[in-house]
């Protein structure tokens, strides 16, 4: 069998964490391993430095929406076991500038609107609830405080403006724990899928309720979808916006596609 020199570490903190991933991107370190959910993957992806760095990473957060996008085993143990092989393959990323003029990687879906305000409620007072449930009680509060805002999206070669609730920026199919807000979208196909919710009633959400439960199925939602290398999003007041959960800043902002990034241990991508 192979050995390869290991050296573990559990810090205890983010700012632990971050620290921690900047010195052995600076010391040279060409693969690392990432004990945890999409928040701390979103943390250690924004301190690599250099392409070259690999990256593995063991399933263990609370929705593990990117681990499911890279088809990676539910189990923990079962996902170490690629690493024995360490077989990897390139993704794409998402960068984003928001208002205030700093740059922000993630990895599989962002936000703005309700969708920041219901990532926000579950990382929050809605944490006790499991997976899936915890985004959703934190949309449907985020709803009944919610209203709607304009919205000026601007591709590439084409613009788009309207009342919305949410604008979701996505590089993964899902979140949320398994809300499949961009069935089509692929971490590897060099697109963002942008989902767009003009309107959304407590009638429609819920009708929607039992499919987003059950299966994380959005089509009830009747959403506008996009699909473009980088968009623009305006509103006429600051809207914040979250990236894998974690809230990155606020509108006005830009978000493109990152081709090939990041180089991770994967099974094969998931639909």
């Amino acid at each position: 069998s192979r050995r390869c020199p290991t050296r573990f570490f559990w810090p205890d903190s983010r700012e632990e964490l971050r620290d921690l991933v900047g010195k052995a991107a600076a010391a040279d370190q060409r693969r690392l391993v990432v004990l945890g959910g999409d928040g701390t993957l979103l943390d250690v992806v924004n301190q690599l430095q250099g392409p070259d760095i690999e990256l593995g990473l063991v399933p263990a957060g609370d929705a593990n929406d990117v681990a499911a996008a890279l088809a990676l085993p539910r189990d923990p143990l079962a996902a170490a076991e690629l690493l024995l092989n360490w077989n990897t393959r390139r993704i794409d990323l998402v960068r984003v500038r928001t208002a205030d003029g700093q740059e922000r990687l993630y990895v599989g879906v962002g936000g703005a609107g309700l969708d920041a305000e219901a990532a926000k409620l579950a990382a929050g007072e809605f944490r006790w609830l499991p997976g899936i449930w915890r985004y959703l009680a934190g949309a449907l509060v985020a709803l009944g405080r919610g209203k709607q805002f304009q919205a000026r999206l601007e591709f590439e070669e084409q613009s788009w403006h309207g009342n919305v609730l949410l604008v979701a920026v996505a590089n993964a199919p899902a979140y949320g724990g398994g809300i499949r807000i961009a069935p089509e979208a692929r971490p590897d196909d060099g697109w963002l899928d942008i989902a767009v919710a003009e309107e959304l009633n407590w009638r429609q959400v819920l009708r929607a309720l039992p499919s987003l439960a059950l299966a994380g199925d959005t089509r009830r939602l009747n959403l506008r979808r996009f699909r473009a290398r980088r968009v623009r999003i305006d509103t006429p007041f600051p809207v914040p916006f979250h990236g894998d959960g974690e809230m990155l800043g606020a509108t006005p902002l830009d978000a493109e596609v990152i081709p090939g990034a990041l180089r991770v241990v994967a099974s094969t991508m998931g639909p």
